[in-house]
């Protein structure tokens, strides 16, 4: 069954069910946090693409994903939220989409809360087709706390999958992919094909060498620099041969070999008893990247259900290197196909920096605010924007936060003649160059008044005498 998540993290509490209320039906659930909502991050029930991200009548915004047969079919519909995501961007299971909105004016009126609604097949008017959401999430599992990393999963793929389905296992929330590309000097004759697939599938994928210990590393780089064409595709060491003596210096030379054509580097991967075994457990520290390894749980099945969890032995450093990679199953199944399945910790961040790309800050990523306190960017940007908008409103009068701009036309505030702050104090200040300018005039004349009294003789004689 494909991975379920609830939408908050747990600990929440459901404010309003679905059914009868209010002398009508509620097609949803609402859901909320003890203590208060505001800007509480919202995760994807279910993988799948974002069909709605935006205003939405009733619900001020809203996030509304599809998820198809893959991913557990459906779609779901995430209420009076701030979105995260945009139209046509695939999310995971699990992922956050959005935040719980901290502005009633800007949630429908309502208090701070996620209104959740999970249609049958699509998005669908309010009828027998939108389903009760709480019988769905019995078994769901819960997301990542706030902070915490989240684990993703992915693929590695041969020419004994021929034609392998990339796409599928994207719908079925494998983040990233590799596929080999020589076997020493030998072609795999799928991965011109594969690299297409992943390139149009996946953000992070690569190639992979399975190296041949009775093959040169130089005339092994060199045979997967002529295949490839180019440097940009990072590439993996399988070192797991056994036709020849494998060494730690045998290691290095190839890893160089890669980088002094040009090539990123993967982690390595060297699994823990061939490391142990074969090559009598040496330092790995002299190594230019981590590990990947592999410890096989027993069973068929999603990769989610397979997986051990993230303090699995099979996470243990080795020889002074972290494992940055897990190949947790031989026999995972996607698309009723079995397929190499890998775990890393960490998300999407970890994800860039494995594959060589620089990696963006992420909504869930923790920072200390301006009162040393920790938060995620998604909840200090929704508590910006919240305190942007009151600023707005202050400025150009009531509810002007409301229009959708770029351009602003002020409500105005009743005290200050329905002006703007900025247009009375505009107001204020051309009054007070015109009253300036009066009082020079009137300075004026009574300077000339003085001094016609000490010039006039006939004045004079009024004067007291000096």
């Amino acid at each position: 069954m494909p991975a379920r998540f609830w939408p908050l993290p747990s600990g929440h509490v459901i404010t309003s069910p679905f059914g009868p209320r209010d002398g009508g039906l509620h097609f949803g659930v609402d859901i909320g946090w003890p203590g208060g909502s505001a800007g509480l991050p919202v995760y994807a029930c279910q993988g799948g693409t974002v069909v709605r991200a935006g205003p939405a009548r009733g619900f001020g915004h809203w996030v509304v994903i599809d998820h198809p047969e893959a991913d557990g079919g459906g779609a779901t519909v995430y209420g009076h939220v701030h979105p995260q995501v945009v139209v046509g961007q695939r999310v995971w299971a699990g992922q956050m989409v959005a935040v719980i909105e901290p502005d009633p004016a800007l949630n429908g009126g309502v208090a701070p809360h996620l209104h959740l609604e999970w249609h049958r097949h699509v998005l669908s008017p309010p009828g027998p087709e939108v389903l009760d959401p709480l019988p769905l999430l019995s078994s769901a599992a819960y997301p990542s706390p706030e902070g915490a990393p989240m684990t993703v999963f992915g693929i590695d793929v041969s020419n004994n999958q021929d034609a392998f389905d990339f796409a599928r296992a994207a719908a079925e929330g494998m983040a990233f992919a590799t596929h080999k590309v020589v076997e020493g000097t030998w072609r795999d004759p799928f991965w011109p094909r594969a690299r297409e697939q992943m390139a149009a599938h996946f953000e992070f994928w690569g190639g992979y060498i399975y190296c041949r210990l009775d093959t040169h590393p130089d005339t092994e780089a060199d045979a997967a620099l002529d295949y490839i064409g180019d440097t940009s595709v990072p590439i993996q060491l399988d070192y797991e041969d056994n036709h020849g003596t494998p060494s730690l210096p045998d290691l290095l030379a190839r890893a160089d070999a890669l980088t002094a054509r040009g090539f990123d580097l993967l982690p390595v991967y060297l699994p823990r008893w061939y490391w142990r075994e074969h090559m009598g457990a040496p330092d790995l520290t002299g190594l230019p990247v981590g590990i990947w390894n592999s410890h096989y749980v027993t069973g068929t099945g999603p990769a989610h259900q397979l997986y051990p969890g993230d303090a699995h032995p099979g996470w243990e450093a080795m020889g002074g290197k972290p494992i940055d990679i897990l190949q947790f199953s031989s026999t995972a199944a996607i698309g009723g196909q079995l397929i190499d399945v890998n775990a890393v910790r960490g998300g999407p961040g970890q994800l860039a920096r494995l594959f060589r790309k620089e990696p963006d800050m992420q909504l869930t990523d923790i920072i200390i605010n301006k009162d040393g306190n920790p938060v995620t960017v998604a909840a200090l940007l929704a508590s910006i924007d919240m305190h942007a908008s009151w600023v707005v409103d202050q400025l150009a009068g009531p509810d002007s936060r409301h229009q959708p701009g770029p351009a602003l036309a002020p409500t105005g505030w009743p005290q200050l003649d329905d002006k703007s702050v900025v247009d009375s104090v505009a107001a204020a200040h051309d009054k007070i160059d015109a009253v300036t300018a009066t009082l020079g005039q009137v300075q004026d004349k009574i300077q000339a008044i003085l001094e016609h009294l000490d010039t006039d003789g006939y004045t004079g004689r009024h004067r007291k005498p000096e």
